[in-house]
């Protein structure tokens, strides 16, 4: 490819020098439309060579057979007899003649992640030969997660477009936004699923930002199903409950065109000597880089600075989180989540669910090795709470034994277990999610489930023959379980809000 994109530079500067009178370079970048002001800006054009060049803003989504593609619709004023996307001394997406002026750029979204990171796509456009007009020229397109299709309130003050950044060593991309008056809480949902809450911070009363991982994104950008919808509600702290919804796609956010060579005229990004200063200057430990520059500047530098997450890192947070896992208090706890017999199966399914998240850091950069250290004991933290949270993913259910108490009680707390884990509580007057009041309260999660499990009567519930009923109260709130006597299944969960 190196060979191909020198001989290519080579005929476009040839193809320049004929042309000594029109401009070689053009730019443009979008407008800014935050809030989604602008969403109607169909086309980005420049011109240069004597030439004209438009491309649709918006990268479209589209369905085959093979799987969804991310597609890219272009035109220009002269006909075109070939083309090629590529990016550094790669080819990198699909080009494809529409029409004698028109073209198609695709991606198939499994491998278009360097695209939505921001990276310098290329495409090369041939065309019929023309006096005084260069035959080749390379367009430059950058492009950007953006939200579109905004409805709900305007006191919700939201970006439209996402920048790449780098948080906790891996690229996110962060919407930002704010609110005219204090914001007690926020709460993101993408097709009712809560975006972690470590995604949504509130840098002070009335800002607030939302960092989505590339997967997220690109799971639901250019979708209209309601799975892939993105909703904020917003608290404040007047007690008003403000609501706002939007969509994800992706977007061109700049277009350039030139007759020399591309990768000249658009280097990729270096660590300059002002980052790197930028980022020695942050506190040890941090892990969130925004405040140098967008993700792709600042990963330049990963290679000067810094320490990147490596196997014999994953293998130290992997014993400590085994001796952990091991000890009395962690086993102790798992009699209560699960019940006795199936404390080993739960240690098992921790240890293992912990080795799996730490290998999927693996390769992340961190600027010290404080903030890797404090992200990998992170990473076994969450599993942590996922496995007190969520127990029954881990063991298998309990098998209904009719008739025998100890059975009868492990049943109904898998059942409560069960149904906790479908709630969000931050709709109710607790204003928490699940995890964040298990977390929150953890010893008492453990004892209530404990006393289910162990000591809860089994009682016949009244006006159902053939039907008994336990209770108790899960942090406060009362529930029932109701059990069908002759099997021994659950048959219904009832928690109590006040």
């Amino acid at each position: 490819m190196r060979i191909l994109v020198s001989v290519f530079a080579a005929g476009l500067l040839a193809s320049a020098c004929a042309d000594p009178s029109g401009p070689a370079y053009a730019e443009t970048e979008s407008p800014v439309d935050d809030n989604g002001k602008a969403d109607a800006t169909a086309e980005l054009y420049v011109r240069a060579g004597e030439t004209s060049l438009w491309v649709s803003r918006d990268i479209s989504r589209r369905s085959t057979a093979a799987g969804d593609l991310l597609v890219l619709h272009g035109r220009a004023s002269r006909t075109i007899k070939s083309g090629m996307g590529f990016i550094t001394d790669d080819p990198f997406g699909d080009f494809e003649i529409k029409s004698a002026r028109t073209f198609e750029v695709t991606w198939p979204l499994d491998t278009a992640r360097t695209l939505g990171d921001g990276v310098n796509q290329f495409v090369r456009l041939d065309f019929a030969p023309s006096p005084g007009r260069p035959d080749m020229l390379a367009a430059r397109i950058v492009v950007r997660p953006r939200l579109v299709g905004f409805s709900g309130s305007s006191a919700v003050y939201l970006t439209s477009e996402l920048t790449p950044v780098i948080r906790d060593g891996a690229v996110v991309y962060r919407a930002t936004g704010h609110t005219a008056t204090p914001l007690a809480d926020l709460r993101v949902t993408i097709g009712g699923i809560a975006v972690a809450v470590a995604d949504v911070r509130r840098p002070d009363a009335t800002h607030f930002e939302v960092d989505l991982a590339p997967a997220a994104a690109f799971a639901i950008a250019g979708s209209s199903a309601a799975s892939a919808r993105i909703e904020l509600t917003a608290t404040l702290a007047t007690g008003a409950t403000l609501v706002k919804q939007s969509r994800l796609g992706f977007a061109v956010k700049k277009l350039g065109v030139t007759a020399a060579d591309a990768e000249q005229e658009w280097p990729n990004a270096s660590c300059t000597t002002a980052r790197k200063a930028c980022l020695g200057n942050l506190p040890d430990g941090a892990i969130d880089l925004a405040a140098c520059g967008e993700a792709l500047e600042v990963l330049a530098c990963s290679s000067q600075i810094g320490t990147h997450v490596d196997a014999l890192a994953v293998e130290g947070a992997l014993r400590v989180a085994t001796t952990r896992l091991a000890a009395t208090a962690f086993r102790s706890d798992a009699a209560g989540l699960v019940g006795p017999a199936r404390v080993d199966a739960l240690v098992s399914g921790t240890q293992q669910a912990a080795h799996d998240r730490l290998d999927g850091l693996l390769g992340r950069w961190y600027l010290t090795s404080t903030a890797r250290t404090t992200a990998l004991a992170g990473a076994v933290d969450r599993v942590v709470l996922d496995t007190y949270a969520r127990p029954l993913a881990l063991v298998a259910p309990t098998t209904p034994v009719p008739a025998d108490a100890a059975v009868v009680r492990s049943v109904a707390a898998d059942a409560l277990l069960a149904e906790l884990a479908t709630h969000d509580f931050a709709a109710t007057a607790l204003e928490q999610s699940y995890p964040e009041l298990v977390a929150g309260q953890l010893a008492a999660h453990v004892a209530s489930l404990r006393e289910l499990r162990e000591t809860a009567a089994i009682e016949p519930y009244p006006g159902m023959p053939g039907v008994d009923v336990l209770t108790g109260r899960w942090l406060g709130l009362y529930f029932e379980v109701t059990i069908d006597h002759a099997t021994g299944t659950a048959r219904s969960v009832v928690i109590e809000f006040d």
